[in-house]
């Protein structure tokens, strides 16, 4: 038997009145246009359901001429008329893949209505408003040595602006007022309908749809104003002075465009103007095949609301952030982000990076993420070229840091550069309360953060760590690489069930399984995820067929005894007599992997010894921060509490940290004024 729909849930200071269609929130009614409530009603009318997005698309819309974007950003609305956080939300959840689902707390208190029923209502039309008149590396990030100092900047971050009218569509075109605010500082936007110049004229819903679509994607650019369809569609059909139809509205900016249709192609037209002067300040013509109008629509609105973001200086990427306002700097940009978000970064793609990065720099010279790029693409180029040509590449990428550092010493590039200077130096506290101040003072992105969470990593930090890339993850749920050093860092705060967890979401996500694959060998071998022997094998021939990294004498004679404890510590033993038969120096952290997964904490330290001495600057004292990670890879045996485990810490540094800020590592602790512990 379906349950009625309640009249109204009450929980917390929030008040969802069903009957009433309004969402009231501390005391206050909040504004939400009749299609949010309506979304908001088919998911809090049926808690703990997960609603596909077509399903919810088909109760709320009838899936008329609707994007996904659109129901994107009403979710945003929500979340905001709720008071949720978007990145930890306890009510409105996301359903990676599929779609949305309404928590309800255990103390929400409903009451009933009499005739409704639970579930999307079955007729659409109810929650319907009137149509507009228009019409509508190696272990733990070891290949980020390199790549941690590559700064990427997060595009846009979603943040949904204040959504204008609060009334119908239909109603509110009336009510427009003759004199409207004056522009405030803060950029303001209104797009106007796009005209139909097919000859048919029978292109009028796809071109409403475009300039709607475009709202949708420009009101996701959190430091610009952007006026709601209802009121810039009022002026369709009116042949009215631009800068007057801008004092209506009180934007400073106006977006027009048309679309024309010929044949099976189509032609759209934007043109971003100055209100004020009518002076025109962007174009761009697009050409595509009618063959799926609406894909063509989302890609079209998506890159126009980009290139606006870009061009009013609003977007992340912006100058006080170190960007650009050159759209042409910007798009090479993105493609150079796309290659390494997706650690591309074989000789090809390196090349292209840093082709890509010369355009940058060549179009805008004071893109001072540019030039971070270009330093960044510079030495992984390096990497691959070797002998003379990788030290002149190395030389260039001094001199771009150097140039970053004088034509803007104040950008949080330079400060996260001298935070690593700092840290080169020897004064690890001064160079994490920089990097701190790197990631205090912008957005949560891997680029501000991944500097300072290797250093905090480095001294111990590990549930810290854990928190900072879990926040990352959050403005990143696709990107592999997160969840890849999460694992990791599970794993070294021995959080077993957690890493076992993002390790089965991480299945999902596109790109290389290598190093996944890698932490859950170990963590089989130690006895610390599902599976027997047969998983383990199969782990071990995947490792061995994803990478010639692996094929080493060690590693293969491996595979063999996976059955047998003693002759797997045998192996060991031979690796750290004869490094050749190991692979080298440099796969010392195989061999402590494997000791440490068997419980021999021995052997585990004698192969740290190997690979810390390995790394540049260890015996100097000015090792980076990235080889640090080693020391916390090694969670399952005793080897954090072993005499040698804390000389290595003592020679590197690490406890002198310790000391110097009374801020210890995880399950480390002094002991008196001269020793201390670890577990």
């Amino acid at each position: 038997m379906s349950q009625p729909v309640p009249r109204n849930l009450v929980f917390d200071d929030v008040v969802i009145d069903f009957a009433g269609r309004r969402l009231v929130r501390g005391g206050s009614e909040q504004s939400l246009e009749p299609k949010a409530f309506a979304v908001l009603a088919v998911l809090a009318g049926s808690p703990g359901r997960v609603f596909t997005r077509d399903e919810i698309l088909e109760a709320v819309w009838g899936h008329r001429h609707v994007t996904q974007s659109v129901l994107n950003r009403i979710m945003s609305v929500l979340r905001q008329g709720l008071g949720e956080d978007a990145q930890h939300p306890r009510l409105l959840r996301t359903v990676y893949g599929i779609g949305y689902r309404f928590d309800l707390p255990e103390h929400a208190l409903t009451i009933d209505g009499e005739a409704e029923t639970a579930g999307p209502p079955t007729d659409p039309r109810p929650f319907q408003s009137p149509p507009l008149q228009a019409a509508t590396p190696r272990s733990k990030r070891a290949r980020w040595f390199v790549l941690a100092a590559i700064p990427t900047v997060l595009v846009l971050t979603i943040a949904v602006l204040s959504w204008l009218p609060g009334k119908d569509a239909g109603s509110a075109t009336s009510a427009l007022p003759d004199r409207a605010p004056a522009p405030s500082p803060q950029p303001s936007l209104a797009v106007l309908p796009f005209a139909d110049l097919s000859q048919a004229r029978d292109q009028e819903y796809l071109a409403d749809g475009l300039a709607e679509e475009i709202i949708n994607q420009l009101a996701q650019a959190p430091a610009m104003r952007v006026v709601g369809p209802a009121s810039s569609f009022s002026f369709k059909g009116k042949n009215e002075d631009l800068s007057a139809v801008g004092r209506k509205l009180g934007v400073a900016y106006l977006l027009e465009g048309s679309v024309r249709k010929d044949r099976d192609h189509l032609r759209v037209t934007a043109q971003l103007v100055r209100a004020q002067d009518g002076t025109h300040l962007w174009s761009r013509t697009y050409a595509s095949e009618r063959r799926d109008i609406f894909k063509m629509q989302e890609e079209i609105s998506r890159d126009v609301a980009l290139a606006l973001s870009v061009k009013l200086d609003v977007a992340k990427f912006n100058r006080e952030q170190g960007g650009t306002t050159n759209v042409e700097a910007y798009e090479r940009f993105l493609r150079w982000r796309n290659i390494s978000m997706q650690e591309r970064f074989d000789f090809s793609h390196d090349r292209e990076r840093l082709q890509l990065a010369r355009e940058m720099v060549a179009l805008d010279p004071q893109c001072v993420l540019c030039w971070d790029a270009l330093a960044g693409s510079l030495l992984s180029m390096a990497q691959e070229v070797g002998g003379v040509p990788a030290e002149k590449l190395r030389a260039e990428a001094r001199q771009v840091r150097e140039r970053i550092a004088r034509i803007a010493p104040d950008s949080w590039v330079a400060r996260r550069d001298r935070s690593n200077a700092l840290w080169r130096q020897g004064k690890r506290a001064e160079a994490i309360t920089l990097a701190k101040q790197v990631v205090d003072s912008g957005p949560m992105s891997k680029e501000r953060v991944f500097d300072y969470a290797y250093m905090i990593y480095a001294m111990g930090h590990l549930d810290e760590t854990v928190t900072l890339v879990e926040q990352v993850r959050a403005l990143e749920p696709r990107a592999l690489f997160l969840s890849r050093d999460l694992q990791f860092d599970y794993v070294a705060a021995r959080r077993y069930g957690d890493a076992e967890a993002e390790y089965q979401r991480g299945r999902e996500l596109e790109g290389s399984q290598l190093e996944p694959d890698y932490v859950a060998f170990f963590r089989q071998l130690a006895g610390k995820r599902p599976g027997g022997l047969h998983e383990l094998r199969m782990l071990h021939r995947r490792l061995l067929g994803q990478s010639k990294e692996y094929d080493t004498p060690f590693f293969r004679d491996l595979g063999a005894r996976l059955d047998d404890r003693e002759a797997m510590l045998a192996l060991v033993r031979k690796a750290l007599a004869d490094e050749s038969y190991g692979g080298g120096a440099d796969f010392a952290y195989l061999w402590t992997s494997v000791a440490d997964a068997l419980g021999e904490a021995d052997l585990a330290v004698a192969a740290l010894r190997k690979d810390l001495e390995a790394q540049k600057g260890f015996k100097e004292g000015s090792m980076e921060q990235f080889p640090y990670v080693a020391f916390w890879n090694a969670p399952y045996s005793s080897v954090r509490a072993h005499p040698d485990y804390k000389k290595l810490l003592v020679q590197a540094g690490v406890s002198g940290y310790w000391r110097q800020t009374g801020k210890w590592g995880d399950g480390c602790a002094p002991l008196g004024t001269d020793d201390f512990e670890c577990r």
